[in-house]
C-alpha cells in the first residue's frame, strides 16, 4: 500500500513538472507568502501572476491564458505587460474576499496548447 502511494506521488509530481509553462505568484508583492494566511471578507488583496514560456515562439496568445476565480471577485484587472526579466509576461490585479463564501477562495490560471500547456492556483484562507 506504501508503495502505491510513494507511486502515485511521483507520479503527479512529474506531471506537475511537465507543464510547458510555469506559472508563479506574487501576493502583496511577496512571493515568500504565507500560506496559512487568514483573510477578511472584504478584504483586498494585490496578486501578480507571472508566466515564463519553457518554449518560444509559444503558439498560444497570452490573452488565452483562463483566470477562474472561486470565492473572490476582481476588484482591480490587469493588463498582461511583457517581462524584460524573463521570456513571459506578468499581470497584477487586486482581487477581494467574497462574503458567504463556505470554502476557501481560490485563484486558478490555466493555458491549454499543444505543448503541454500551464497550470497555477492560489488558494485563500478566510474567515
Amino acid at each position: 500500500m506504501r508503495k502505491r502511494i510513494v507511486s502515485l506521488f511521483l507520479i503527479m509530481l512529474i506531471c506537475i513538472g511537465g507543464f510547458a509553462c510555469n506559472v508563479r505568484f506574487l501576493i502583496n508583492d511577496k512571493e515568500d507568502y504565507d500560506e496559512n494566511a487568514i483573510y477578511q471578507v472584504g478584504e483586498e488583496i494585490k496578486v501578480t501572476v507571472f508566466i515564463d514560456f519553457v518554449h518560444t515562439p509559444c503558439p498560444l496568445a497570452i490573452e488565452n491564458s483562463k483566470i477562474k476565480l472561486e470565492g473572490l471577485e476582481i476588484v482591480k484587472p490587469g493588463e498582461w505587460v511583457k517581462s524584460e526579466e524573463s521570456n513571459g509576461y506578468y499581470m497584477e490585479m487586486t482581487v477581494k474576499v467574497m462574503a458567504d463564501f463556505p470554502k476557501d477562495g481560490k485563484l486558478i490560471l490555466t493555458r491549454s496548447c499543444d505543448n503541454e500547456g500551464g497550470f497555477g492556483m492560489l488558494k485563500f484562507k478566510h474567515n
